[in-house]
């Protein structure tokens, strides 16, 4: 921890930081901020940040206003070496317009600086902390808070549940008959093998229950909390460019749509496998910010949030939909016992 700094007409700032994943991921250090004396209520963020690999990171700045107890200061006017690709390096540099941000506010602020390398758990990456202009349909770009999470780089793939099944489902509970797997062996013992070549094709058939059982049993295998997202965290995954502070139309960091981009309007006849859209075959690169692939297209996605009265919502449309279905905005219900051929889902865990 370093010095508190009180400069001019905001008093600034303990110092703080952090990596995602301490063990093996990047490390910051040598962080020091600085107000500036003049009257722009600038701050200048400086750090050193190392991995051990050379992967580049996206990093983000947290504030805090009461001693590190939150981090919900509405700090989001950052420019310099913060966001997607940066590589390591010493003596990098933020400048935070904390006069933009906090205006007219004096008080003393804690400071913390996160950075990751995208190489965490189970291919999943990083939505860092903080507020997006959520398109609320009754109030629409209302901004919200969101706490950090990690969320699954790419939607379940059928080989992936087929483990589930077999580790965790002797009974078949979870099993349905249009499932891209085979179930085998007698009642109250069977085992699964996946369809030929479909391993990596995300699952569907996947009723809400069917979801939240394979979340808990990953939860119990790897010692985390799993869990499906809030319709509000798949939201900023999908769509949110904090570097820009661009909303996007589409989940794939693009506000137009084709086939090159995303599968929609039957571009391909059928799901295609994970991450399809990977910048191959005159396809584009077609993940989010934060680096979520088939966040628009493929399959919907259940999500934990309410649609109205029991059913839940869905979002990011699917392989035969339209491009309205498409929009990160754009959402939808169904009922959580329904198994669809048009719906899959992916997960979250919360990030302290």
């Amino acid at each position: 921890m370093s010095k508190r700094i009180a400069i001019a007409a905001t008093v600034m700032i303990l110092l703080m930081q952090a990596s995602v994943f301490a063990n093996s991921g990047p490390v910051v250090s040598g962080v020091s901020a600085n107000q500036r004396g003049d009257e722009s209520k600038l701050v200048d963020i400086h750090y050193d940040l190392a991995d051990a690999d050379g992967d580049t990171c996206t990093v983000w700045v947290v504030v805090s206003d009461n001693g590190g107890a939150n981090w919900r200061v509405p700090a989001r006017t950052f420019t310099g070496d913060i966001g997607n690709s940066i590589a390591p390096g010493i003596g990098k540099s933020v400048v935070w317009d904390a006069g933009v941000d906090m205006p007219g506010k004096v008080g003393t602020y804690k400071v913390r600086v996160y950075a990751d390398d995208g190489q965490g758990p189970d291919a999943m990456v990083v939505v860092p902390i903080g507020w997006f202009p959520y398109q609320n349909v009754s109030n629409p770009e209302d901004w919200i808070f969101v706490d950090p999470f990690l969320i699954d780089k790419y939607e379940c793939t059928v080989g992936f549940y087929c483990q589930f099944l077999n580790n965790a489902d002797p009974a078949g509970a979870h099993w349905d008959t249009n499932m891209e797997i085979d179930r085998l062996g007698d009642p109250g013992n069977y085992y699964y093998t996946v369809h030929s070549g479909r391993e990596n094709y995300p699952i569907r058939y996947v009723s809400l229950y069917d979801a939240e059982a394979f979340a808990a049993w990953r939860s119990a295998l790897e010692g985390k909390s799993y869990r499906l997202p809030t319709e509000q965290e798949w939201e900023k995954a999908a769509g949110w460019d904090p570097a820009e502070e661009h909303y996007y139309t589409y989940g794939f960091h693009s506000d137009t749509i084709d086939c090159t981009w995303c599968n929609y309007s039957n571009c391909v006849g059928g799901p295609t496998v994970v991450g399809y859209y990977n910048g191959e075959g005159g396809r584009h690169d077609a993940k989010s910010y934060y680096g979520c692939y088939d966040m628009s297209g493929n399959l919907w996605e259940w999500t934990s949030s309410i649609y109205s009265g029991s059913s839940r919502v869905i979002r990011g449309g699917y392989w035969y939909g339209n491009a309205s279905n498409c929009r990160v905005s754009g959402r939808n219900g169904s009922n959580p016992a329904n198994r669809d051929y048009s719906i899959g889902f992916r997960c979250v865990v919360d990030l302290e």
